[in-house]
């Protein structure tokens, strides 16, 4: 009996030291990925990551200045106002791919009608042709709308405006 007790506290420690047993995975040269309880080797490149700086960005838009309460006097001069470069609103047609059960895409439709903006709907479960370019284009869901050269998955109408005035 002592020796089936021995056995299997035996048994039960080395099981548990190779559970915390350290994995790595790593993936070669080739592509193919490894799994191995030792580190990669040392001569494995890093990735090269790419830094980005604040010149690689368009500068914010400047602060407007809160009104100062009538009789009281500010002593924070306004910034001058330098108006940002404005596109041209988008004329082209929209096109937006949409099922019919959709509720979000019968609320894009309804403001796009409301808005005069010409537009073209592609049921994707109707039209198999619809349904592909939906799938060249990345489509996830509907409604997925497309203004010129910007995708839209879902539908908010301030995105939506904010693609029409900076559309190409």
């Amino acid at each position: 009996m002592p020796i089936n007790t021995l056995l299997s506290i035996l048994i039960m420690l080395l099981t548990f030291s190779l559970a915390g047993a350290e994995m790595y995975q790593w993936v070669d040269e080739k592509g193919v990925v490894t799994f191995k309880d030792t580190p990669p080797p040392p001569a494995k490149k890093r990735k090269n990551v790419k830094v980005y700086h604040d010149s690689d960005f368009a500068p914010a838009p400047p602060r407007q200045a809160s009104p100062a309460p009538r009789g009281a006097k500010s002593s924070v001069e306004p910034a001058p106002q330098h108006p940002l470069p404005r596109k041209e609103r988008f004329t082209g047609t929209v096109e937006m791919y949409v099922t019919s059960w959709c509720g979000y895409c019968k609320r894009a439709e309804k403001y796009l009608q409301s808005q005069g903006i010409p537009y073209v709907a592609f049921d994707i479960e109707k039209d198999s042709a619809a349904r592909q370019r939906h799938r060249e284009l990345g489509g996830n869901g509907v409604p997925l709308i497309i203004i010129g050269t910007n995708k839209m998955s879902g539908f908010s109408p301030e995105t939506l405006e904010h693609y029409l005035s900076n559309g190409r």
